[in-house]
């Protein structure tokens, strides 16, 4: 016979049961379909990794596609454009999560490298290093970091103390461009647009998309903001550059061992992105093509606003820590979300990023900052020894107005000297003792220490003037690419 206590336990056990199974169930089915406990180091719907791709897949399952993910909602999701972001072990914990989070979370397909094989919030980060010839790396100090990092016993930043990570990195990472680019094709060779960056580069999406629907991938194009070496032009990694799919196959596909081809040239050169240059130019007779400023190599704070720069779509920018890139992101969805709804569609411009960040913020003088004000120089020739940078800046002396004149003097005096100008040649203005600058562009700038005593200002009513009368856009200026 049951007793009131034994029916009791038998049914407070049947919950705990019930519960634990429920339990169980919830956690597994969590386990599998949370996008967090996938290992996928490329996105959806790609093919395997070539087997003469000597790296392992790094992949358990597919992530959800960006079409399925809230945040991503309205972006495009082509399957044609590979993005390929390039970090250092040193600092990848530090800058590709907030990527994952961010850009790379409505990029269909994209692949990681470093300087040693990482798994980051369950994608995998590919050593772009893994195939240097020995006769580049033996006796090399350029590769301690890399040593120090694969036998580090414990995590990779505590090793690091023990060596100068920055300085290190910077030798290594010239070894990795050609390298990077060689695995990229062995494992995606159907792709294509190649787009490489940084770690700190922001890559607005859904304008990279429209911008390259536009062109002709199976022409050889190497797309960049143009920098020089010694007379020779290169597109600037950090700013990125894309590699369209038949650049990529006369440069890889028929020249088998590619990297280690020039192993030993990048050890006497100061940079990836020259050698990756060089090898486009040697081996597919390929040059950059100049596509400043839709690649970008600034930022929000450091951009030039004005009739240079204003209606122009930007696919990339620079130098972007994970703040900076988290505040963008925001602004960007918001952007896209009102361009939806408005049923009028059109990319983000230059322009929009100034009414987002410059024009709320706009003064008449700020202390202790940088505006980045160096168009023009006025100084006092004879006070002391001023650098050729300077004196290659200046007006001759019979062409200044009696302003100009005693611009120098003061912070007062070069506002009113800039205030004198047209606004093609001054809309802001920077002091410091003895020096005042002026800009024909207007810019943010960043803050400067309060012991240099560096004052920094904008007219603003000549930029609210202008930038009233070019509220609207008649014309997008994508680069001059005509095919």
């Amino acid at each position: 016979m049951f007793t009131r206590k034994s029916i009791t336990i038998a049914l407070c056990a049947t919950i705990s049961l019930l519960l634990l199974l429920a339990t169980s169930r919830r956690l597994s089915t969590w386990a599998v379909d949370d996008p967090l406990y996938q290992s996928d180091d490329h996105g959806a719907h790609h093919p395997p990794p070539s087997p003469s791709a000597k790296h392992g897949s790094g992949s358990t399952g597919p992530r959800p596609p960006p079409a399925q993910i809230p945040d991503c909602a309205g972006y495009p999701i082509p399957d044609n454009i590979l993005v390929i972001m390039k970090t250092g072990a040193s600092e990848s914990f530090n800058r590709v999560p907030t990527q994952l989070m961010t850009v790379l979370k409505c990029v269909p397909d994209f692949l990681i490298f470093s300087d040693m094989e990482q798994t980051i919030g369950g994608y995998h980060v590919y050593d772009s290093l893994s195939n240097v010839s020995a006769e580049a790396m033996d006796g090399n100090s350029d590769f301690d970091l890399y040593n120090r990092q694969k036998a580090c016993l414990v995590d990779v930043e505590s090793c690091n103390k023990q060596g100068k990570p920055a300085e290190e990195g910077w030798n290594l990472d010239k070894y990795k461009n050609v390298h990077m680019a060689e695995q990229t094709y062995n494992m995606r060779p159907d792709k294509d647009w190649y787009v490489f960056v940084d770690a700190d580069t922001y890559v607005l999406w859904p304008n990279l998309v429209q911008w390259l629907g536009k062109l002709n991938p199976n022409k050889k194009h190497y797309l960049g903001s143009v920098t020089l070496i010694q007379s020779f032009s290169f597109g600037h990694g950090g700013s990125g550059y894309i590699v369209s799919k038949a650049a990529m196959k006369a440069l890889i596909e028929d020249n088998p061992g590619l990297g280690q081809k020039y192993d030993v040239r990048a050890k006497h050169e100061c940079c990836g992105d020259y050698v990756f240059a060089l090898a486009l130019k040697d081996l597919a007779d390929v040059s950059v093509e100049q596509m400043w400023p839709t690649i970008n190599g600034e930022k929000p704070a450091t951009l030039p606003f004005g009739p240079w720069h204003w209606c122009h779509p930007i696919v990339t920018m620079h130098h972007m820590n994970s703040e900076e890139i988290n505040t963008f992101w925001e602004f960007e969805r918001r952007f896209r979300r009102e361009q939806i709804e408005s049923g009028h569609e059109r990319p983000l411009l230059i322009k929009d990023i100034y009414h987002e960040y410059l024009e709320p913020k706009l003064k008449h003088k700020q202390l202790d900052w940088d505006n980045k004000s160096d168009d023009r120089y006025y100084v006092d020739l004879a006070a002391k020894q001023w650098d050729d940078g300077v004196l290659h800046r200046m007006k001759k002396a019979e062409e200044y107005n009696d302003l100009e004149k005693v611009a120098h003097k003061s912070a007062s005096d070069c506002e009113a000297a800039c205030k004198s100008l047209p606004p093609d040649d001054c809309v802001q203005y920077k002091y410091e003792e003895g020096k005042c600058a002026m800009h024909k562009s207007f810019i943010l700038g960043k803050p400067v220490p309060k012991k240099d005593g560096v004052i920094s200002g904008w007219d603003v009513d000549k930029i609210k003037a202008w930038t009233e009368k070019e509220k609207t856009c008649d014309k997008i200026q994508w680069p001059n690419l005509s095919s």
